[in-house]
């Protein structure tokens, strides 16, 4: 089978469940300097119609590239490269078996079933829990404070999942934001409110002094890419090989992230018969080919066989 820079989609009854997206013709051109098109702007160079893909959720690349049957030109973050784009899980609806349970606790605790569950520091000198003699007390001195908050996006809008969050000075990650962006934590009320630290990868990181109702919005760090992107349908990883000339490696995950779109002269992708006459059985899901520049061939380190 031969090589070939266009969309690769294998078995349609997974419905591209997972998938990849490689960037097989890297772009040079100036995205704010194109013209504004339906897509996203259109490319006089190349004649072609760039789609911005950079705020698209992962379910929302898998919908997007089911539909489409050839090479895309697009616009995208690094960090939406050369890994597994997984569409979440359907939620189950556990409507039918929690409602006894809810109607349950209504009844024995009202005020536990309505309030959510926290996060709650211990072990730690400063934001430490009350004792146990003066756990009675807490509501009555204040001595304990209720921290929820909201994170999103600063340009979209959209709620971040995976925010760490975590007290200035501290190590320990306190809490985590949910599908929604949501957080909540209670720590022990001080006379000057303590600092947040609010990171996630891909974003700036944010200080923010503790308030009883947060709103955090995150700043993208924007790497933009543009070019012809190939979304490769695979049930495990294909093999990835990089060279430049002569020389040639396999890549280990290490080396796949921190590659730098811009060394890259081009990339093609291999299947089938072709690809296990090279590689043998380590290519049963394909080989993906990166050429290097040779201008930085010396950035790579092509002694390390894995």
């Amino acid at each position: 089978m031969e090589c070939s820079d266009s969309l690769h989609l294998k078995n349609k009854k997974n419905h591209l469940k997972k998938l990849q997206l490689i960037l097989t013709n890297p772009c040079s051109e100036n995205w704010d300097e194109m013209q504004p098109s339906k897509a996203g702007r259109f490319c006089d160079k190349c004649e072609k119609h760039i789609v911005d893909l950079t705020s698209k959720s992962d379910a929302e690349l898998i919908d997007f590239f089911k539909q489409k049957k050839e090479n895309v030109c697009g616009r995208l973050l690094p960090t939406q490269l050369n890994r597994d784009v997984v569409a979440p899980p359907q939620k189950t609806n556990w409507n039918w078996l929690l409602l006894p349970i809810a109607v349950g606790a209504s009844v024995i605790t009202p005020v536990k079933a309505m309030n959510p569950a926290t996060i709650t520091i211990q072990n730690d000198p400063v934001f430490s829990r009350p004792s146990t003699e003066t756990q009675s007390n807490a509501l009555e001195t204040n001595v304990v404070d209720t921290i929820k908050g909201k994170v999103t996006n600063q340009e979209t809008g959209k709620s971040l999942e995976g925010v760490k969050v975590k007290i200035k000075g501290f190590a320990n990650v306190v809490a985590l934001t949910d599908r929604d962006g949501n957080f909540s934590l209670t720590m022990k009320k001080t006379e000057q409110a303590p600092i947040l630290v609010f990171t996630l990868d891909g974003y700036g990181l944010i200080e923010k002094a503790a308030t009883s109702q947060m709103v955090v919005q995150m700043k993208e760090i924007r790497t933009l890419i543009l070019g012809g992107i190939s979304a490769v349908h695979v049930s495990s990883e294909p093999l990835y090989v990089i060279y430049s000339g002569k020389k040639s490696c396999i890549a280990s995950s290490q080396q796949k992230q921190s590659l730098n779109p811009d060394w890259i002269e081009k990339v093609d992708i291999l299947k089938g018969a072709k690809a296990a006459a090279l590689y043998g059985s380590r290519a049963a899901n394909g080989v993906v080919m990166v050429e290097i520049k040779k201008k930085y061939a010396k950035k790579i380190d092509f002694s390390k066989k894995n």
